[in-house]
């Protein structure tokens, strides 16, 4: 068995490399939708429709994880991200919404695989930071996506750039393959594929009242997260009159945050001993800095602006791994990947709805700042409800 060093380290790289595919698709957003005519704003009903087919694999990923194991999944998942970011550039327009949904499938079943890595090589006293650190790859992806994606389109076209992704993915799956054999020994090529694989993991996480609560407030964070991350760069282009260069650096500023922040919040939940008190305050403070994005006009200073979007990375991007590491301590044991499918479902069902829901507010109103503030209220509401079962 490999060092548990180096299984975190190629998990962390197999995540940050999948996020870089997903995050790269809004970044270069605004460039795409002014070469094939479209409102940058559809962007929103893009990443909706890839976290349906990314919601639909997390659910299935745990039975194909015991089968196949998890490295063998991320290889499977890393393919899928650089054959879905190829097809983006060459398929007509009415195609775009299947390539949306293959780009889910390959980015749904990464934390469930990761997360049953980890669950049985990871001491417990460490479960929240080695998860936290796990998950710095979802942040440390989109600093990628926003420092190397708009240099690569304004010099070579939106196309080239999404085609070097592609190739990263592949790469990234080569080098996966050589610690397959050691990290994939637990794998039952008999373990069977069956409908029963749908609802395994809803019956483990409704078990728990615990995992409930935490699973809920994952889909509330991850919902304002990913709408973050959706119109970040469109938000400062399209309303503050940015440039791309400009706003990608702001986005990769709050996943800077984000990464850092990963390990601090991981650090102090398992010294404290109180994932609940860590979310809930992540909760109530992201949504403070969403009405600080929401409060930007043309007369902020641009340092003004990367301080609210680092104070958002710390809070909004942060969480991720002291829920994902809460959720795979209170699972039944050898069970972490099945149940994390079952909350990557779930957190998905957020994803799918929240940005949807801030692309209708904006069209309706016609105004940015009064879609980021009701895409917070979610995230308010069980920061507030993890605070008070904290104190019980």
């Amino acid at each position: 068995m490999p060092s548990p060093t180096l299984i975190l380290a190629i998990t962390t790289a197999i995540q940050s490399i999948v996020a870089l595919a997903t995050v790269a698709v809004p970044v270069l957003a605004p460039a795409a939708a002014a070469d094939l005519g479209l409102s940058v704003g559809m962007v929103g009903y893009f990443i909706s429709i890839m976290y349906v087919g990314a919601s639909i694999s997390a659910l299935v990923s745990g039975g194909l994880i015991l089968r196949y194991g998890s490295i063998r999944v991320s290889q499977v998942c890393l393919g899928l991200c650089a054959v879905s970011l190829l097809l983006l550039t060459i398929v007509p327009l009415p195609l775009i919404p299947v390539v949306a949904v293959l780009l889910g499938c390959g980015y749904g079943p990464i934390t469930p695989a990761s997360s049953h890595v980890l669950a049985r090589t990871t001491p417990p006293h460490m479960m929240a930071l080695t998860f936290s650190i796990k998950q710095t790859g979802v942040p440390f992806g989109a600093v990628l996506a926003g420092l190397v994606v708009p240099p690569l389109t304004l010099a070579f076209g939106w196309r080239t750039a999404a085609l070097t992704v592609a190739v990263a993915c592949l790469l990234m799956m080569v080098i996966a393959q050589t610690l397959r054999d050691a990290l994939d020994t637990d794998r039952r090529l008999v373990h069977p594929l069956s409908l029963a694989n749908f609802t395994t993991p809803f019956q483990l996480i409704f078990a728990n009242p615990a995992i409930v609560r935490n699973v809920f407030t994952s889909q509330s964070y991850a919902g304002l997260q990913l709408t973050f991350v959706t119109f970040a760069v469109a938000y400062l282009t399209e309303s503050l009159a940015y440039t791309l260069v400009a706003a990608g650096l702001a986005l990769s500023c709050a996943n800077v945050g984000g990464v850092v922040a990963r390990i601090v919040w991981g650090w102090v939940a398992d010294r404290t001993r109180s994932a609940r008190m860590v979310l809930g305050l992540l909760g109530v403070s992201m949504a403070a800095a969403t009405l600080g994005i929401a409060a930007f006009t043309p007369a902020w200073p641009y340092a003004a602006v990367l301080v609210v979007y680092v104070l958002f990375g710390i809070t909004a991007v942060g969480w991720n791994g002291v829920q994902i590491a809460e959720v795979a301590r209170l699972s039944p044991p050898g069970m972490a990947g099945v149940v994390s499918g079952g909350n990557t479902f779930i957190t998905f069902l957020g994803i799918i709805l929240l940005p949807a829901v801030f692309t209708l507010t904006r069209d309706a109103t016609g105004t940015w700042g009064i879609a980021f503030v009701v895409v917070c209220l979610p995230a308010l509401a069980m920061g507030i409800m993890q605070l008070v079962y904290a104190r019980r």
